[in-house]
């Protein structure tokens, strides 16, 4: 059985829609299945963000020693702590660049992207380096924003969450569109932005700035699930609603790098509300996700 034999069955027994990029770095052996198809990025558009500041960092426009104040109008829903914080708090931007990537901050994320001049900078920087398959178009505030009606969507943070406790997120809303007008990448367009700051895209003690980052992501139950300990991974996780997304570099030795996006998505909407059958499901997807992983890391061990 091929490794994209053994994908396949792995996403047709989890019965989830998925994109999915290998890419060997060293012996550039590249295979997908629906790799070229566009999937919601979710806070996998963390790393063009990422990818963006390396290049105001190596172009000396930012400076990772400077302190962003943090206002209570920065503060967004979903993941991450800064929100919990109060207003005045001045992290670095290295600090922001960290909680954006290994906690998926997206208090953090959205001053991040002011700090660098707004979501088009981020887009066009994407079209400059060719990759226009990735599109970001909205801070994570902005997102969101469109997860519920449009009667609700301006409410403050806390009255969201209330209304989410009783009512199901919009399933057709924007956030969830394959779109150009939603942040969306394809697979193998996730790769290519990960192989380009790998290589010289960078120099060397930037790169070194956003790969040490990578290398500190917290959320480890989809790409690198089965993996050996101490195998290091540099990923970046993205989740919203029925979606479930990693993507990352897996490091299997000194000169042997496989490069692994994986796009997925399910329908959450039928057990949304159902906390058994919803972390049951959830447990499937992302076991199926980790089982890709594993068949990926035992197809490319002996490569080096």
């Amino acid at each position: 059985m091929t490794l994209v034999d053994r994908i396949e069955e792995i996403i047709s027994a989890a019965g989830i829609d998925a994109g999915v990029a290998v890419w060997h770095i060293e012996s550039d052996t590249r295979l997908d299945v629906q790799g070229e198809t566009p999937f919601p990025m979710a806070s996998t558009f963390k790393v063009p963000i990422l990818a963006t500041a390396c290049r105001q960092l190596a172009a000396g426009v930012i400076s990772l020693d400077s302190r962003v104040p943090l206002a209570d109008e920065d503060k967004s829903l979903g993941s991450g702590i800064l929100p919990y914080f109060e207003a005045g708090l001045a992290p670095t931007l290295r600090d922001l660049l960290t909680l954006m990537i290994i906690i998926s901050d997206n208090t953090a994320t959205d001053m991040v992207v002011d700090t660098l001049g707004g979501a088009s900078v981020v887009e066009d920087y994407m079209r400059e380096l060719g990759l226009p398959e990735i599109s970001f178009k909205l801070n994570c505030k902005d997102l969101l924003r469109y997860a519920f009606p449009p009667e609700v969507a301006d409410l403050p943070a806390e009255e969201l969450v209330k209304w989410a406790a009783k009512n199901d997120i919009l399933r057709d809303g924007l956030c969830f569109s394959r779109g150009p007008e939603n942040n969306v990448s394809t697979a193998n367009a996730m790769n290519r932005l990960l192989l380009l700051m790998y290589g010289d895209l960078f120099p060397e003690d930037v790169r070194a700035v956003a790969f040490d980052i990578l290398r500190k992501q917290q959320y480890k139950q989809r790409i690198a699930r089965f993996l050996p300990l101490g195998v290091k991974v540099a990923s970046k996780t993205g989740t919203i609603g029925g979606i479930r997304n990693d993507c990352g570099i897996i490091a299997l030795g000194e000169a042997n790098h496989v490069i692994l996006t994986l796009f997925t998505e399910w329908d959450e909407a039928p057990i949304w509300n159902q906390p058994v059958a919803y972390h049951q499901r959830v447990f499937e997807v992302e076991t199926a996700m980790g089982a890709i992983g594993r068949a990926v890391y035992d197809e490319f061990l002996g490569a080096d």
